[in-house]
């Protein structure tokens, strides 16, 4: 089961959390939305890397993201993060015996 967890300021999402595998497909389609959220942060917002914390593990396991305050949003970065829940949330209403989000 793969677990995914939002990290709000306020009502603001600002980070969040992706542990485990799963499902190949469903694993797929995580990955695809979180690892393109964090790009696009990094290509298309002023963002630099003093401004949000990332860590993963190689194995693909593990990865979290959040930005260093809810006022780096207004960079673009939280359009980028509300598109990435949407999207997550979708793959929760396909596969909600393969994967677990918490909001």
């Amino acid at each position: 089961m793969i677990k995914a967890t939002i990290l709000y300021s306020t009502d603001a999402v600002i980070g969040f959390t992706v542990i485990s595998h799963g499902d190949p497909i469903v694993c797929s389609a995580v990955s695809m939305l979180v690892i393109n959220t964090i790009n696009s942060i990094e290509k298309f917002t002023s963002l630099t890397e003093r401004d949000y914390h990332c860590t993963w593990d190689n194995d693909g396991g593990y990865i979290s993201f959040s930005l260093n305050g809810s006022h780096m949003r207004d960079t673009g970065a939280g359009i980028l993060l509300d598109a990435m829940v949407l999207g997550l949330e979708s793959v929760r209403q396909q596969y909600p015996k393969d994967f677990k989000f918490e909001k």
